[in-house]
């Protein structure tokens, strides 16, 4: 078997057991893992630092136009050119246009669900953080995004009903007014003039998915959804395929159990084709040897700088703080995971075997978060530091840094493996 039918088989796996996993960045969140493992003899944690994505939002406005398929759709019925499984997936993105027109962009209810959620888990899991007697403050961050805002508000919402009195700050943000606090949920700021550049400096990954699909078509979509392929241009079949594919990702985002998703009118196979180009897409954040994003460096980078800022301020003798809370976007925090770096984003593997090592719905799903939870022995304001880091709720490793003790490490050493 080549390289390249073992990634596809590795997809088709994936894809045939869930297929809105296909939808990578709007598949919805699933927290991959919340065992906790014991903590060392004696530690208890004391102070989380937490950054999220948004929760599960509506196709953003940017993107409506993939919409225009409905009317595409409509003219090839109206030659009588659809199947009765084509005029079927012109009445589901109907319906699913006839969700989304009003809410672009917005977050949905499953979005803030998301966030309650794993606000009632990180609760449930590490009381001891927001039952203490002297430490009951809490600072959260967000940026200027509406969806943004409404994640933290369903988040903090209920951290209120289960903690009701903790004291909580909030801060709105936004780079692009160059707000000193947007550091915390951006990184550090790039002037317009030095983006050309920094992009002319990333990796282009991308260029491999044409080799990747080799061998691969949508001929089959093609004879399901029109009842005369001959008459049908190849640009056509593709275009309506890709933006039918997006739509039908408003169902993963909403309410995937009842609404028609990706799964319903492509095949493993097909979803893999549409997956591929976006997944490789969010592989030039990944660090590899040699390389880092300069993007990965301002964004993943200046944030990792105010959480150590904050997180040795909360340490401090004498601090109130219990956990700081930092609410952003995709496009932020998988540069945070690859420049933690956490296993899986740091890649040591030839370009073309991305997709095998790296799938986007793994890390940069809506709610996608990374929690540092930090431990002191008994009351002790003193002594060692020690943190386990977690990616969607999973106890995971940092590449080439070795732990204090199983998933534990020295907060101390982080620090210095960071300024390296």
């Amino acid at each position: 078997m080549t390289l390249f039918a073992i990634i596809l088989q590795i997809a088709l796996d994936v894809f045939m057991s869930d297929p809105n996993l296909s939808a990578g960045s709007l598949c919805g969140y699933h927290p991959q893992d919340t065992l906790v493992s014991a903590a060392p003899k004696g530690y208890k944690p004391f102070y989380i630092s937490h950054i999220a994505r948004h929760g599960s939002r509506y196709i953003s406005s940017s993107g409506s136009d993939c919409f225009d398929v409905v009317d595409t759709l409509a003219l090839y019925a109206d030659k009588g050119l659809l199947s009765e499984t084509g005029l079927s997936m012109l009445e589901d993105l109907r319906m699913l246009y006839g969700i989304s027109k009003d809410h672009f962009g917005a977050l949905t209810e499953l979005g803030a669900r998301e966030h309650r959620d794993i606000c009632s888990r990180m609760v449930r899991h590490y009381p001891e953080v927001f039952t203490g007697q002297r430490r009951r403050e809490i600072t959260a961050y967000s940026t200027e995004s509406p969806r943004v805002i409404a994640s933290m508000e369903a988040f903090l919402g209920e951290l209120a009903v289960r903690e009701p009195g903790l004291e909580v700050t909030t801060h709105e943000t936004s780079w692009k007014k160059k707000d000193p606090t947007s550091q915390e949920v951006c990184g550090f700021y790039i002037p317009r003039e030095d983006r050309e550049d920094f992009r002319h400096k990333e990796k282009n990954i991308s260029i491999h998915t044409k080799e990747l699909r080799k061998g691969y078509d949508l001929k089959g979509f093609e004879k399901r959804i029109f009842s005369d392929p001959s008459k049908i241009h190849s640009p056509t079949v593709k275009y309506v395929a890709r933006n039918g594919f997006k739509c039908f990702k408003t169902g993963c985002v909403t309410d995937p159990e009842t609404m028609p998703g990706p799964g319903k009118y492509f095949t493993a196979g097909e979803l893999y084709y549409l997956w591929l180009s976006g997944n490789l897409h969010w592989a030039r954040y990944l660090r590899s040897p040699g390389y880092e994003s300069p993007f990965t460096k301002a964004y993943g980078g200046g944030i990792l700088a105010k959480i150590v800022e904050d997180a040795d301020k909360a340490l401090a003798a004498g601090s109130p703080e219990a956990a700081t809370f930092r609410f952003s976007h995709d496009s932020y925090l998988l540069p945070v995971m690859a420049s933690i770096p956490f296993e899986g984003t740091y890649l040591e593997c030839d370009e073309k075997e991305t997709a095998e090592f790296f799938q986007d719905y793994r890390y940069v799903c809506p709610a996608c978060n990374v929690q540092i939870i930090f431990y002191r022995k008994g009351d002790k304001e003193k002594g060692k530091v020690l943190v386990k880091f977690l990616l969607n709720e999973k106890e995971t490793l940092i590449h080439g840094l070795k732990p204090a003790t199983g998933v534990y490490y020295d907060w101390a050493a982080v620090k210095k493996f960071w300024k390296m």
